[in-house]
């Protein structure tokens, strides 16, 4: 198929609940100094959504945002994704409650779920979208995340469960894809390393059905590490530069080329390993995990909000985006920003 339209990012809108827990306020909940473990890793605070506060809630107010700033009314969004492994219901979507909520009355929508990577898939495939539908020119892309609904902190009780649960927050990112003149999105590449599946996770469905012992023992939460896998301590580190590396290339480009680098916002040491990695300085990332904490699938959607908001963005940069979600899937995608 002849593509002949081409894709770009035209605005993004974050929420962040107004909840807010410091790690010295969690290390008494936790009975752990999380303060001590976290300070040096970038994450000082994060966000919780209020008891009746939603994944879709939080992804509607995100998704506000950025149409107010693309000067878009909701009935003119074509295409709504979701990117989330929070969601309201295990079925139905949430994207259509969050369309329903918008009033995105003309916007198919669907939900997609590969963990902390999926808002970059989400780019990636809302670009697609426009790219090879004609009927399509604006998608509305949201990252949501809700992870603190899914966690006991008082109850993880070995070391690596108590420093795991500590990193999430809640929150949400929206951006705005729409139709260009020319290139904005260029290419993307995504890795699968399942055999990870069972580091860490929510394991309730068809393979885990709910019942009254498992909510008593209180396993229906986010649960770490029980049957002692995990995942190498470079894991990220390792494949993140090969995986920037081989999708910058594949566009034609090299990684000096590279203005921005946007990774989860999961581990500030992690994020200086990666740049030094790709012999990049730390002038080429941006990280918000201090101010927002670590919110999952709307991290690196914060991280570029917040680097637009501070001018660090310019016509012609190079952006590229790079994450990780337990499973575990690793993904990329390549932007000029136009």
């Amino acid at each position: 198929m002849r593509i002949n339209k081409f894709a770009k990012i035209e605005s993004i809108g974050i929420y962040l609940p107004e909840r807010k827990i410091s790690n010295e306020e969690l290390s008494g909940i936790m009975e752990y100094d999380v303060e001590g473990y976290l300070s040096e890793k970038g994450i000082k605070v994060r966000h919780l959504a209020a008891p009746g506060e939603s994944t879709s809630d939080m992804a509607v107010k995100a998704a506000q945002e950025a149409l107010n700033r693309a000067n878009l009314k909701p009935g003119e969004i074509d295409l709504i994704i979701l990117a989330t492994d929070t969601p309201d219901y295990v079925t139905p979507p949430t994207s259509a409650i969050i369309q329903h909520k918008l009033g995105a009355k003309n916007a198919g929508c669907f939900d997609l779920n590969a963990a902390c990577a999926d808002e970059t898939i989400g780019l990636v495939i809302g670009s697609h979208y426009i790219m090879l539908d004609q009927a399509i020119n604006h998608v509305l892309v949201i990252g949501a995340y809700g992870m603190t609904k899914w966690l006991d902190w008082s109850k993880y009780s070995d070391s690596s469960s108590k420093v795991l649960g500590m990193l999430f927050g809640d929150g949400a990112g929206g951006v705005i894809l729409s139709r260009s003149e020319e290139p904005g999105y260029l290419t993307s590449k995504i890795v699968g390393k399942g055999e990870y599946w069972d580091t860490y996770g929510i394991y309730l469905g068809t393979a885990s059905p709910i019942d009254e012992r498992m909510i008593q023992e209180k396993r229906h939460y986010l649960r770490f590490h029980e049957n002692q896998h995990k995942v190498p301590p470079d894991f990220n580190t390792s494949l993140w530069p090969k995986l920037i590396q081989e999708t910058t290339e594949k566009a034609g480009h090299q990684v000096e080329e590279l203005d921005l680098v946007l990774l989860n916002q999961v581990e500030l040491n992690v994020v200086k390993e990666t740049l030094k990695n790709l012999n990049l300085s730390l002038e080429k990332t941006h990280w918000v995990a201090d101010k927002y904490g670590y919110a999952g699938s709307a991290s690196a959607l914060m991280a570029l909000h917040d680097a637009i908001e501070l001018r660090k963005i310019k016509s012609g940069d190079l952006i590229i985006f790079c994450t990780s979600g337990a499973g575990f899937v690793i993904s990329s995608a390549l932007f000029r920003w136009v």
